[in-house]
């Protein structure tokens, strides 16, 4: 679980990434900002063919961004300064970087990433 904090002022509700123990075969949540909705919130990126080309504002249905990068999970990765990261399959492995990123309220790269706790 994480939280998104900006300088800004804006606070996300806390986020769920990645599985839980029953569904991280089909569930693969990530967090995701809409510019126009000024907000932060997750979206499951997998479907029945794999990861989804896009993703919708859950509020606005406007296509919307995830923070983070989805790399080759089949490279050795020595980068440790990210928040979190996750297996989404034998290909593929998501990482949120530390540092600063884009705020949906201020638009600058204020936002930080804070874990909050673990769930399963």
């Amino acid at each position: 679980m994480l939280k998104a904090e900006c300088g800004c002022g804006y606070e996300s509700e806390e986020l769920l990434l990645g599985g839980g123990f029953r569904n991280f075969m089909t569930e693969c949540a990530l967090p995701f900002y809409c510019d126009h909705c000024e907000t932060v919130f997750t979206r499951n990126i997998l479907n029945e063919f794999g990861i989804k080309k896009f993703n919708r504002c859950p509020k606005c249905k406007r296509k919307v961004s995830y923070y983070g990068e989805i790399r080759d999970a089949l490279l050795d990765e020595e980068d440790n300064d990210y928040v979190f990261d996750w297996r989404i399959n034998d290909f593929n492995r998501y990482f949120l970087l530390e540092g600063h990123h884009h705020c949906p309220k201020c638009k600058k790269d204020k936002v930080k990433f804070y874990l909050t706790a673990c769930w399963d």
